[in-house]
């Protein structure tokens, strides 16, 4: 049964209450394994690109809501408070933060282009994930692998050599694809059926967690994916298919910093004129809006994406992570010329690449749809609400 938010920030309040103290803290320390919400540390090594990192005084942690709780208030930001009340509101930026007093930890990764070989390239990709997740296993063993499952990323992730036991998580209408890409390449792995069940208490812990960072209709199966976590005990890492379509499909093309009318058509135009181009100039132009994509991601993906990795493991007390952001994959996609390396959908030839022989995708790939009772419930009213029911001032 779900707690009651009293309840639900009376255990984040004991488990803040004594952080794990270091003097120089990691992301690998903070993402490698799930034993703290909270560290205290002098010092900060690394700038995260894609997983969370945030800061207030010396306490770092992927939880906001954590910080807020330590804190004992929330110093709100208006500028933020009004942006996420615009009505087409979808996501906040990296750097906008509901809470004055917290900031997030990183900034873009720096890329080199010094990988321009598209077979190597793809051989580098299949090695680089097997060494991030044979990490990630060997300081986890015995943790059972949830990966979630709808395209072509995820469906790549069931491909990985995997030691422990994995098992797929699909939702309607990608279920009975990934039902059938399981059977027709041979994968010896149990599939169970997403639900997004509605549970009012569960729904104010998400609102809660999310801090108002995203249309909160975007980020489901919360009081699902808890309860398979619950039924192992917590002894499970869900992996989801983050960052691939940037780093291996065409998505890179249209991402030009910062977004605007202007360049979201420049990236568009870009995107679907580059194929007719003469060689010389479509690697021209491509060299120079491809370290746009990094940026975007940073401001943008790393909240949308990385955000979500973060408030489900918040919410399930148990690591979420994707198999294209480990520390091998960063450094592979450090030197990626994407101009020369992924000039068209590349995530199709990943599945060979990893297995060695031919892989069958399924040609469509629906999408699920939003969650209707989550929309609009990343409303700073509500969470402000709910903050001070349950002690937390507002200033």
């Amino acid at each position: 049964m779900n707690q009651s938010p009293e309840h639900y920030i009376d255990e984040i309040r004991s488990k803040v209450r004594s952080p794990e103290i270091v003097s120089t803290l990691t992301e690998s320390m903070m993402w490698s394994r799930h034993e703290t919400l909270l560290w205290q540390a002098d010092k900060f090594d690394g700038a995260p690109y894609f997983n969370a990192v945030y800061k207030w005084k010396n306490y770092y942690s992927f939880s906001l809501l954590a910080l807020i709780v330590k804190k004992g208030n929330m110093r709100l930001n208006a500028a933020i408070y009004k942006k996420v009340k615009h009505p087409n509101f979808l996501s906040l930026y990296s750097h906008d933060i509901i809470d004055k007093d917290i900031k997030k930890v990183g900034g873009p990764l720096k890329n080199n282009q010094s990988i321009d070989d598209p077979k190597d390239y793809m051989t580098k990709v299949a090695a680089a994930m097997t060494a991030d997740i044979e990490e990630i296993e060997a300081n986890n063993p015995g943790y059972v692998n949830l990966v979630l499952c709808g395209g072509k990323d995820s469906m790549n992730s069931l491909l990985l050599p995997w030691k422990n036991p994995v098992i797929a998580l699909s939702a309607e209408p990608n279920y009975p694809l990934v039902l059938e890409f399981i059977k027709r390449n041979g994968l010896n792995i149990e599939i169970r059926r997403l639900e997004d069940i509605y549970d009012e208490k569960m729904l104010k812990q998400e609102q809660l967690e999310c801090c108002c960072r995203m249309e909160l209709s975007n980020w489901k199966w919360g009081a699902d994916l808890r309860n398979i976590t619950n039924e192992y005990d917590k002894k499970v890492i869900f992996w989801q298919g983050q960052y691939s379509e940037i780093l291996l499909s065409t998505d890179w093309k249209y991402m030009i910093w910062p977004r605007n009318k202007f360049n979201n058509f420049l990236g568009k135009l870009h995107r679907i004129t580059s194929p007719y181009m003469p060689p010389a100039i479509r690697f021209w132009i491509g060299e120079r809006v491809a370290p746009h994509s990094f940026t975007r991601a940073w401001h943008f993906s790393s909240v949308k994406l990385g955000g979500h990795m973060a408030f489900i493991r918040a919410l399930c007390s148990a690591l979420a992570l994707s198999p294209y952001v480990g520390p091998n994959m960063t450094k592979l996609f450090s030197q990626v010329n994407q101009a020369r390396a992924v000039q068209y959908d590349r995530r199709a030839e990943l599945g060979p690449a990893i297995v060695g022989r031919k892989v069958w995708y399924p040609e469509e790939n629906p999408g699920p749809e939003i969650s209707k009772f989550r929309y609009k419930a990343q409303d700073p009213d509500q969470f402000i609400k709910i903050l001070k029911e349950n002690g937390i001032n507002v200033i």
